[in-house]
């Protein structure tokens, strides 16, 4: 797709979509609970209850057949988002109306029901457009006037990272609605966190800097090296302090081994939003900490511009990076087991995996292999993976190997080429890691092949 139309079919379906919603005077809302499913399902949420329907909001970790029945039995019309393209067959089976919002790739089609995937309009939904994403287009089938929900839309985009290397598909088309409208302004990124910046330095993790994240005097060290005031902001320096401070800090991470394709990831534009005063990026840190801690009311809340919300995720927050912080301090002073193709480490923390994996790939680990994290839960074992598009870029596909991996050790798994999950069974751990590790090498040859 170009810029600035949608394909007339994605149009064509949403409005139908839209159409069918209008009918019924309460919806039921099911996503997932991370901050591109939280940013959908509060854009859909606000959505809804602007056209005057009651809602009930549903968020859940994983989509399987008793929480789709949980949810859609008995709902007159009900609207998955960040989900449902891989359980179409269990959802045709509902009595009501269904529509699905989803990016994941899709196993098919059904016509008995709205499957509103960007795969299936010739869009990548891994890079180009996210759960938030498709979520606002429906709801500007809904009302145009609903553009003031582009904030939201944006936490999810960035929260899934798809500004890393630069907007496009749906991503681009809602960029320029709202470069033209007024509601986005485009900034520069920088390895520098804004504000005080030894608590940045601290306090922040992208990026995370052995011996300074978490520690002060670590911090505060930094900055006196590179001759600037242990009080500034990043805001009161000079060009020249900016430049001496950003060099140290990327030669702090290249000695770590983070490559300066990492690096790269960390100054990508960031998108502000004036009428709101926040940065996407800022947003979706809301919203993900309110996710991670199980207080998923709290980040549709602040979707909907509640002021009690919007302290209560600050707060959640800063425990949300005290807590990866403290966990990144364990996986660094354990170590990290390395295989031929993979990376891998074991968690204790199945609510932090994901993040813990990208931040340990990117900044501590080896950036060229992707990153396996496994977490024991109740009986089985939960498994999230990273990767960069650099990765990528080699052939690797973490959807596919966990995916066959997990189904081989009788489990399941799936997800994004960037970004995969999987649930084994318990003791399965090694067998699963070695047939990752092999799949991985296997796409990784196969691409070299193709080149050649």
């Amino acid at each position: 797709m170009d810029g600035e139309h949608l394909p007339p079919p994605l149009s064509s379906l949403l409005k139908s979509a839209a159409e069918e919603v209008s009918r019924h005077p309460r919806v039921v809302v099911l996503s997932h609970y991370d901050a591109d499913g939280l940013s959908a399902a509060g854009i859909l949420c606000a959505t809804l209850l602007r056209s005057g329907k009651r809602v009930h909001v549903i968020t859940t970790k994983a989509l399987d057949d008793q929480t789709i029945h949980e949810a859609g039995d008995g709902a007159q019309c009900l609207i998955l988002s960040d989900m449902g393209s891989s359980s179409l067959a269990t959802l045709e089976g509902l009595n009501g109306k269904v529509i699905v919002l989803d990016h994941h790739a899709p196993v098919g089609d059904s016509k008995k029901l709205f499957h509103i995937n960007p795969h299936l309009f010739g869009i990548d939904g891994m890079t180009s457009a996210c759960a938030g994403s498709m979520s606002l287009l429906f709801s500007l089938a809904v009302d145009e006037g609903n553009w003031d929900l582009l904030p939201v839309a944006f936490a999810g985009i960035v929260g899934d990272r798809q500004h890393i290397r630069g907007l496009s598909g749906v991503n681009k088309y809602l960029l320029e609605g709202g470069l033209s409208r007024k509601i986005v302004e485009v900034r520069p990124g920088a390895l520098l966190p804004p504000g005080p910046l030894a608590e940045g330095l601290t306090n922040g993790i992208d990026p995370y800097l052995i011996g300074i994240t978490g520690e002060m005097e670590g911090a505060r060290a930094l900055l006196t090296e590179a001759k600037v005031p242990v009080g500034a902001t990043l805001e009161s320096l000079d060009e020249n302090q900016k430049r001496e401070l950003s060099s140290l800090v990327a030669l702090w991470l290249i000695n770590q081994g983070c490559t300066s394709s990492a690096m790269d990831e960390l100054i990508t534009d960031r998108y502000f939003f004036p009428a709101w005063n926040v940065y996407a990026d800022d947003l979706a840190q809301l919203l993900n900490a309110s996710g991670r801690t199980d207080k998923e009311g709290l980040g549709i809340a602040l979707a909907l511009r509640d002021e009690r919300a919007s302290e209560a995720t600050e707060l959640l927050r800063r425990q949300y990076k005290e807590a990866i912080i403290t966990a990144m301090r364990a996986v660094v002073e354990k170590g990290i087991n390395r295989m031929e193709n993979i990376q891998w480490f074991e968690s204790t923390n199945t609510s932090l995996s994901g993040v813990l994996a990208g931040t340990t790939m990117q900044f501590v680990g080896d950036c060229d292999k992707p990153t396996v994290t496994i977490s024991k839960y109740k009986d089985s074992v939960r498994v999230s993976s990273r990767a960069s598009f650099r990765i990528l870029e080699n052939g690797v596909d973490l959807a596919v190997a966990l995916r066959e991996a997990a189904r081989s050790v009788g489990g399941t798994g799936g997800g994004h080429a960037v970004a995969s999950g999987a649930t084994i069974p318990l003791g399965k751990e090694q067998e699963f890691l070695s047939k990752v590790d092999s799949i991985v090498g296997e796409q990784k040859a196969k691409k070299a092949a193709s080149k050649s």
